[in-house]
């Protein structure tokens, strides 16, 4: 599958976008404080391309890979808002200029027993204006699995799925009323219209 720098994508329909490495966990424990939970990542991951997101607000593969493209557009050409990968990339799923709103609608909350274990993939810097998105092979399961248990969280089945509670969550307003509602192109047209003024 072939993405273009301004987030379009070639042969939408015919090809599944490749698995992104997020990983579904379940905390042990309700989440009482999101922010002790966050320390623990930051102390112990290996580096800035590691993140938990709230559970309901990724929606598809293509929405992680929509905001890596846009993180990895703003990497090169210097026009990141928040002063690390992580926050950009929470930034840009939240669909917002403000890192609090970004923390409060992509990252962990109070209540939450799942959530998304992130890591951002690598690239070039080469052919911006068009590539291939990298395919993972698991090179960071073992990673992955150590950053669960500090975290207290084990590792779920599952794979991120559109929902209303994404939208609710991501702020997103849409028609109540509409049955045929698209979840997924509501929350890539979010992500790609951010820094639009």
């Amino acid at each position: 599958m072939i993405w273009c720098s301004n987030m379009c994508v070639q042969s939408m329909d015919e090809a599944p976008a490749p698995w992104f490495p997020a990983w579904g966990i379940k905390f042990n424990e309700v989440i009482t404080d999101p922010r002790l939970t966050a320390a623990m990542l930051l102390q112990n991951r290996k580096d800035e391309r590691w993140l938990l997101l709230g559970n309901p607000t990724v929606v598809s593969e293509r929405n992680l890979w929509a905001a890596w493209l846009a993180l990895r557009e703003r990497v090169i050409s210097d026009k990141m808002v928040s002063k690390s990968l992580d926050g950009e990339f929470m930034r840009l799923i939240a669909g917002t200029h403000q890192m609090s709103v970004a923390f409060n609608r992509s990252g962990i909350q109070t209540g939450d027993q799942q959530a998304w274990l992130i890591r951002i993939p690598e690239w070039s810097d080469f052919d911006i204006d068009e590539m291939e998105l990298p395919s993972y092979n698991g090179e960071n399961d073992d990673d992955a699995y150590e950053l669960m248990n500090w975290i207290e969280a084990e590792i779920l089945p599952i794979r991120p799925s559109p929902s209303l509670g994404s939208l609710d969550r991501l702020g997103i307003n849409y028609d109540q009323n509409n049955e045929d509602i698209n979840i997924e192109k509501l929350v890539l047209t979010h992500t790609a219209i951010v820094d639009v003024d």
